[in-house]
């Protein structure tokens, strides 16, 4: 029983330390799903609170991981193990049978499950909770108490470090779409060489007008103007592949602009021979001005070398009248979801640079190099090269920082523990 007991301890913690580690290297994307359950619950009041309850969901997942691998805190460690099991287990049983939100978003972008498979195993998480807390004498103690505490705030700093670079900067490990070296051109659903024949992701955006709701599929956004007010956008997948002309690729982007008039812009972007410089802002009242010089800066250098330059955000005409007032804008908009948007880049606003429909790079704009990157032609630096992000070595890294420290407590400790053995022993037989 003893082995058993601790086998189910380490699945649990891992499983935990995964699903709290998700959450934390991207907790905006955790808080959009957070913001739609508020307002499909009818508290939609709260959703300013979403990105502080993402931050608190993932930390203390995380946490509640740690302590149940290192064994410390073990009652505690269960309570709040079974207050989070306890309200997810029935929602995830209330979501595989209604479907009313597509995924639950337990593993934020970096595993999608369905709703069926989330409350499957929020069910296996209940049976070995409850064996936790019949056996939890017989649960393995890792590290000393000073060494625990050590750990304990070393990865909490690192959990607070990737909800940090999450929130203001963009997500350490990117499992969302529009990644560097992307071809949009090819991806995208809409375009003319884009002709799926079977649905990957797709997105719909519930919009509602005297109190009635009604679904829209992204190429028929209805106009605020009409009396429209946005809700939430949906998500669906399935697992078919989609036909692109003669190639194919795993998923399509649900991706379109619109103009100013409503008219689709999406080809006549995409199709741009050389680079398109996109800046991208969900929403132009929530974004910074402080760099408004640096806007002004490179709309100009793209004008100067025949560069695109486009504004893309979602589409309010009061938030754009604001920010041409207040900023003096006189470069194009371009307007498509702002769920769309967030999901090409979690800041705001974020600068995406295209070559040839190709994505090379997108980065913050507060902490975008605009003098270097003005200061010629982008063929000529590179800046204008595609920005490799290697995924499997900054796993590799985050797993190094919270783990590295863990070995090396222990492989102090252990000679310590058993130089205290030794004693013993020697005291007994004298």
């Amino acid at each position: 029983m003893k082995i058993v007991v601790r086998i189910v301890q380490f699945l649990f913690a891992i499983l935990f330390i995964f699903s709290g580690l998700a959450k934390c290297i991207d907790p905006i994307g955790t808080s959009i799903k957070v913001t739609e359950y508020l307002q499909y619950f009818g508290f939609g009041f709260l959703t300013d609170l979403s990105l502080g309850m993402a931050w608190v969901l993932c930390i203390v997942e995380f946490l509640c991981g740690v302590n149940m691998l290192l064994g410390h805190a073990r009652r505690l460690t269960l309570f709040v193990s079974t207050l989070l099991l306890l309200a997810f287990t029935p929602l995830t049983l209330w979501l595989a049978a209604t479907d009313a939100i597509q995924e639950c978003g337990c593993f934020g972008d970096a595993v999608h499950l369905t709703n069926w498979q989330t409350f499957a195993k929020n069910l296996v998480l209940d049976a070995m909770l409850v064996l936790l807390w019949v056996k939890r004498e017989l649960m393995y103690k890792v590290l000393g108490s000073t060494f625990y505490v050590l750990y304990t705030y070393w990865a909490f700093g690192c959990a607070v470090w990737l909800c940090w670079l999450g929130t203001w900067r963009e997500p350490f490990i990117d499992f969302r779409p529009f990644t560097h070296g992307m071809n949009l051109k090819e991806r995208v659903i809409g375009g003319e060489q884009a002709q799926p024949s079977h649905v990957g992701t797709q997105y719909f955006c519930i919009y509602q007008r005297e109190g009635i709701a009604k679904e829209f599929p992204l190429d028929s956004i209805p106009d605020e103007a009409d009396g429209w007010e946005f809700v939430e956008t949906i998500e669906r997948h399935t697992d078919d592949q989609v036909s692109f002309g003669e190639s194919e690729v795993a998923k399509h982007i649900d991706f379109y602009v619109k103009s100013a008039d409503g008219e689709i812009i999406t080809d006549s972007i995409l199709s741009r021979p050389g680079y398109t410089i996109l800046l991208l802002s969900h929403s132009l009242d929530k974004a910074s001005q402080h760099d408004i010089d640096r806007i002004e800066q490179l709309s100009e250098y793209a004008g100067d070398n025949d560069y695109g330059f486009l504004c893309l955000t979602a589409r309010d005409e009061k938030q754009l009248e604001r920010w041409k007032f207040n900023t003096g804008a006189e470069y194009r908009f371009g307007f498509t979801d702002a769920s769309i948007i967030e999901t090409m880049c979690r800041s705001n606003p974020a600068v995406m640079l295209l070559r040839d429909g190709v994505i090379c790079w997108k980065r913050p704009l507060s902490i975008l190099d605009a003098e270097g990157l003005t200061s010629g032609k982008l063929d000529e630096q590179t800046s204008g090269d595609i920005e490799e992000i290697n995924n499997k070595n900054r796993i590799l890294f985050v797993l190094f920082l919270l783990f590295a420290p863990f070995l090396l407590f222990l492989l102090v400790e252990i000679p310590q523990n058993l130089h205290k053995q030794t004693l013993k022993k020697e005291s007994k037989d004298a």
